[in-house]
């Protein structure tokens, strides 16, 4: 019953209990909390673009001051002629003055705040590159505990059927052993094949059992068989997505050593202010109002600043680094996408041979069978190719096992969803 148990799940793999599919559990997969967090870094990388431009805008404020002197003083500079005070005029001078109005702040021209936006924008690409990879790579951590599940589950089942088989074998060893046809350890070596295939068992289900846990925390979804995964497209080789984000980060290092050197350049502002002022003359007690505005135009270059040498030695460091991380993350990447490609092939023709290994063995295995139970072979050439069916079979499931490993590796290389390639 446990056999025909299995074998009827196995006949079932392409709808799950819950009627899932491969693109559920991706869909799924692009949901979680991680792959949402990811998105707002993301966002929050553009954010930071913004900002950066944001700070090449005017800033235009209100103020209002209440403001308390122990002498009189001045609503604003005041010409000499502006008051008559022979004729009792109202001085504007008082303890007590009231200020409100409007200031303005802007930069003309700072160059280090030019070359910071440049630095923001490439690290907002990285920071969508890296929400690319960490969606990418959630697909492809999917795809590939899938097809371990696969892997697994269709190795229990082939486990049972040959527990199935050897069960048979090991009753009728029984009855030749009860009539004297055969000696007592002929049975044993069955039994001892029996033991060592359901130790297997129960490591595959301790295995299963894992498996299971990484899909589920992937997709947040209850999984209680695999699901069928067949390649409905084509994954197209793409510029490394690694190379990619190695190239914005040493594009920010080239932007950050340029606006460390701009500190060293003339930086201009526009500075200005509007106000109302008013008071209570001291020499009248009269309510005064005093209108006052100005510009200004300030030019800054810093003459000795030993940090701007530092910040620049440091920054130059960090753009070698980033070069030196970009070159090795090519030779890396080249030498990854060089070996799973060229591993299809081979594993495609590994899975042929398996196929048709196995169903030499599965005839053999009859033949033997036939033979074990006439005389005309021993149990431990019998015992043999039981053993011959289950590693063709476990060799054809493991060339389908590492044909999904390479091509979930291959998506994350070149930054490709799964979603629609393989339904």
């Amino acid at each position: 019953m446990k056999s025909f148990f299995l074998i009827f799940v196995m006949c079932l793999l392409p709808l799950s209990a819950q009627g899932q599919d491969i693109t559920t559990l991706l869909e799924a997969a692009a949901s979680q909390p991680g792959i949402e967090a990811s998105n707002l870094a993301a966002k929050e990388g553009d954010l930071r673009q913004q900002a950066a431009t944001a700070v090449l805008f005017p800033k235009i404020n209100a103020f209002g001051k209440a403001e308390v002197y122990n002498s009189p003083t001045n609503a604003r500079p005041m010409p000499p002629t502006e008051v008559n005070i022979a004729a009792g005029e109202s001085i504007p001078f008082s303890r007590q003055m009231l200020r409100y109005g409007l200031t303005l702040d802007m930069p003309l021209f700072v160059k280090s705040l030019y070359d910071l936006r440049q630095k923001s924008e490439a690290l907002a690409e990285k920071a969508r590159l890296g929400h690319t990879l960490t969606l990418v790579s959630s697909e492809a951590a999917v795809v590939a505990s899938n097809g371990a599940y696969q892997y697994l589950v269709n190795l229990e089942a082939a486990i049972a059927a040959r527990l199935s088989s050897l069960t048979k074998t090991r009753e009728d060893m029984a009855k030749k052993v009860k009539t004297g046809r055969a000696a007592g350890v002929e049975l044993l070596k069955v039994e001892n094949s029996i033991n060592e295939l359901e130790v297997q068992q129960n490591d595959l289900a301790a295995k299963i059992l894992d498996v299971r846990r990484q899909l589920e925390t992937l997709t947040n979804l209850e999984i209680s068989v695999p699901v069928a995964m067949v390649m409905t497209g084509v994954l197209t080789p793409a510029p490394y997505l690694g190379v990619r984000i190695a190239k914005l980060d040493n594009l920010a290092a080239k932007e950050e050593l340029e606006r460390r050197a701009s500190a060293r350049y003339p930086s201009l502002y526009l500075s200005g202010t509007t106000s109302g002022n008013e008071g209570e003359a001291y020499n009248t007690g009269e309510d005064f109002y005093r209108q006052y505005s100005f510009a200004t135009l300030t030019l800054k270059m810093p003459l000795f600043d030993h940090s701007l040498d530092v910040d620049r030695a440091i920054a130059r460091t960090q753009l070698r680094k980033a070069r030196k991380q970009l070159a090795a993350s090519h030779i890396e990447l080249a030498a990854l996408e060089r070996n799973l490609t060229g591993k299809l092939p081979v594993i495609e023709n590994s899975r042929m041979l398996a196929a048709k290994s196995l169903d030499n063995s599965r005839k053999l295995l009859k033949v033997a069978k036939v033979a074990s139970d006439s005389g005309r072979t021993t149990t431990e050439e019998y015992l043999r190719y039981e053993s011959r069916v289950l590693a063709a079979e476990a060799a054809l499931f493991q060339a389908e096992n590492e044909k999904w490993q390479i091509i979930s590796q291959l998506a994350v290389l070149y930054g490709s969803e799964l979603k629609g390639v393989i339904q």
